[in-house]
């Protein structure tokens, strides 16, 4: 029985080079990403489940993978169908990674016909996530769960499955795809029934607009019913509320080599989860989440985080404490 669970969907990756190089598909997405970010801090064999939907034709070996690494995958359900969620990642000539829109039809319905934009994307994208009733029995019997972004109305459903059954549970919540830009979409999640809320701060831009500060967006999610919340800031970490001295702390990232920051919010929710649990402090929480990270932006498809262990993850979070602390002082 695993004592932590993260429920998210899966991804193909299809990888772009400046050299036009020959790639793999990366076969990733948000569960396997938080589930790596779990993973660094409770690496006995079992201790992570992961609740996924995959298509017929995903890998075996990609799921062999995972449990030969000591995830319970018994949460993996394989879907008749072949479609998967496809996202095409493109790099520049130094390796950095381009953040463009995708181009196509779905792209125009979204700018210009959010209405029908829902109504031909939200079946497809349910239709790709893990259902509440996929979730094994035993699963919720952990002591936490990560509920990463998903279809409104699937990711509602499986916080209130979640909700008075599992101790801690952390909802990431998903980015704005049905709606015009600066818009709640309608059929969130009750932001009341997770514990914490962990929104990027591009997700408080889709919501709430683009002059939306993290402090006011933290405000805005807390109107919506979020009894916590913290906020990640990208490249310039996260914030956290700091009850012990009553003020916001901002946790700057660990310095490390980046290839490739896709997951990294992921893995972060993921190690805040698992920090919350074993610390019950909210900035320590952080600071696991940032560490977890960390080694998710090492690589492109996990290897580091999977190869890490949890000596290793200590040690670069002693010399991230000590950093904050020059940067905190003693306030």
């Amino acid at each position: 029985m695993p004592r932590f669970i993260t429920i998210g969907g899966s991804t193909v990756g299809h990888l772009h080079f400046a050299d036009n190089r020959p790639t793999e598909p990366l076969h990733t997405g948000n569960a396997f990403y938080s589930a790596l970010g779990m993973r660094l801090w409770s690496g006995d064999a079992g201790s992570v489940g992961i609740v996924s939907s995959v298509g017929a034709g995903w890998p075996q070996a990609e799921i062999d993978r995972l449990a030969a690494a000591g995830f319970d995958v018994s949460g993996i359900h394989r879907r008749k169908s072949r479609r998967e969620f496809e996202v095409k990642l493109e790099y520049d000539a130094e390796g950095n990674r381009l953040y463009q829109p995708p181009p196509g039809l779905l792209s125009l319905l979204q700018r210009y016909a959010p209405k029908l934009m829902a109504k031909v994307a939200t079946p497809m994208w349910r239709s790709l996530c893990p259902q509440p009733e996929e979730i094994p029995p035993a699963f919720f019997q952990a002591a936490a769960a990560m509920v990463c972004a998903a279809e409104y109305g699937t990711q509602a459903r499986i916080a209130q499955a979640l909700h008075s059954r599992v101790g801690t549970v952390v909802l990431d919540p998903p980015t704005l795809v049905m709606a015009p830009h600066g818009t709640v979409p309608v059929g969130l999640a009750d932001l009341s029934l997770p514990n914490w809320v962990l929104p990027s701060e591009d997700e408080i831009h889709e919501y709430f607009g683009d002059e939306t500060t993290p402090e006011e967006g933290v405000r805005r999610f807390t109107a919506l019913g979020a009894r916590n919340v913290a906020v990640k800031l990208g490249g310039r970490g996260s914030m956290v509320y700091d009850p012990a001295r009553g003020a916001w702390r901002t946790v700057p990232v660990c310095p490390t080599q980046v290839v490739d920051a896709t997951g990294a919010g992921d893995a972060y929710g993921g190690g805040f989860l698992v920090g919350l649990v074993e610390t019950g402090d909210p900035v320590q929480a952080a600071l696991y989440g940032t560490i977890s990270a960390s080694y998710i932006i090492e690589d492109y498809n996990g290897d580091v985080a999977l190869r890490a262990t949890r000596a290793e993850a200590e040690g670069r979070l002693r010399e991230l404490e000590e950093r904050c602390q020059r940067i905190w002082g003693t306030n």
